[in-house]
């Protein structure tokens, strides 16, 4: 259902009539602002899974308050993380040695399946047993209310994701040739048969496309945020982990013990700061206190610290960052990034 201010959540009222199904659509960038600017009807509940909310979005502050104001919070993951200590109700998942499953290596060409080592222990699901029970239960509560499968079975489920052009791009016959080990995808020229995936099929320098969604034909310069504090600050990830991978494991911190700011030699004199000075970092966002560690690999007027996660310490770099929109990634994903690179900061020795 459509009104006047967009598409209405599921169960929206209809006038008197019976509850309309429908899908409504957030962007996740912003997560903080969607769940409270929601409106017909307002999210009640929130169900988090595949994702530390608290450690991956951004504006915390906006994010402690959005979580306050929801009826019911429901976390599905394999570690009690920051996000879960917001839930009313935990569900354990499985983890890769209970399930069925195929993958794909993160930034690799390996293909390659993944079998259950183990029984899932006590009560444990996947996700995707989850989402089936969930969906029973609300079909049986009304009927329609939700398309996803009642009952799944893994295995069947990671067959079917297979299809001839997957099978083309890694060179198999059958995704049982996985049993035999991993297999890399065939080198692919970007292209290389000169066809693009415009309306013209060539390469557009003049888009068409490109006015009815940006109202410009032609590439322009766009102007950039204009900065709102003294230093530019980046938050690459860590080479030892992704988001707030392996915080479980207190070992890792031998390599990486505790989290730094990385500063440029001149910006350090000026505020006479000297390797590992406490030191706070702050903007409009918020204030981090983390140790200095000064160095020519950072260019000067901009500091660096990396998101990542630290087990059991208070540090989380997208406190600093706001949820500003980027200028790409609205016509391939529906909603535009983060403009990440742009955050600005100040420092200060404690």
């Amino acid at each position: 259902y459509t009104g006047p201010e967009g598409a209405k959540g599921e169960f929206a009222q209809v006038g008197g009539e019976k509850a309309a199904y429908t899908d409504r659509f957030l962007n996740i960038n912003k997560t903080a602002r969607e769940l409270m600017s929601a409106k017909e009807p307002k999210v009640r509940l929130l169900w988090v899974a595949c994702k530390n909310v608290f450690a991956q979005d951004f504006d915390r502050n906006q994010l402690i308050r959005a979580f306050q104001q929801l009826d019911l919070v429901v976390v599905a993951d394999q570690f009690f993380n920051e996000t879960a200590k917001w839930a009313d109700i935990v569900l354990p998942v499985t983890t890769q040695f209970e399930e069925y499953d195929v993958n794909v290596s993160y930034w690799h060409y390996w293909l390659s399946i993944n079998e259950q080592a183990i029984k899932p222990l006590f009560e444990i699901k996947s996700d995707l047993e989850i989402a089936a029970m969930l969906s029973k239960r609300m079909n049986q509560l009304s009927k329609g209310s939700c398309t996803f499968p009642q009952s799944v079975d893994s295995k069947e489920m990671t067959i079917k994701e297979f299809n001839p052009a997957i099978y083309e791009q890694f060179g198999i016959q059958s995704w049982e040739e996985l049993k035999k080990g991993p297999v890399k995808a065939k080198a692919v020229i970007p292209y290389a048969d000169g066809k693009f995936k415009t309306p013209s099929g060539k390469f557009e320098f003049y888009s068409d496309k490109a006015l009815e969604l940006f109202g410009s034909a032609l590439p322009a310069y766009l102007e950039v945020r204009k900065p709102y504090d003294r230093f530019r600050m980046t938050s690459p990830h860590s080479r030892w982990s992704l988001h707030s991978q392996f915080q479980n494991l207190e070992w890792m911190e031998d390599f990486h013990p505790e989290p730094y700011v990385y500063i440029n030699p001149d910006d350090a004199e000026e505020k006479m700061v000297d390797t590992d000075d406490m030191v706070a970092v702050f903007n409009r966002q918020g204030v981090l206190r983390v140790r200095a560690k000064v160095t020519d690999n950072v260019q000067k007027g901009t500091l660096l610290m990396y998101e990542q996660y630290y087990h059991n310490k208070i540090y989380n770099v997208n406190e600093l960052v706001d949820d500003t929109s980027s200028d790409m990634g609205a016509f391939k994903t529906g909603a535009p990034g983060v403009a990440l690179h742009d955050t600005f900061v100040n420092f200060k020795k404690l």
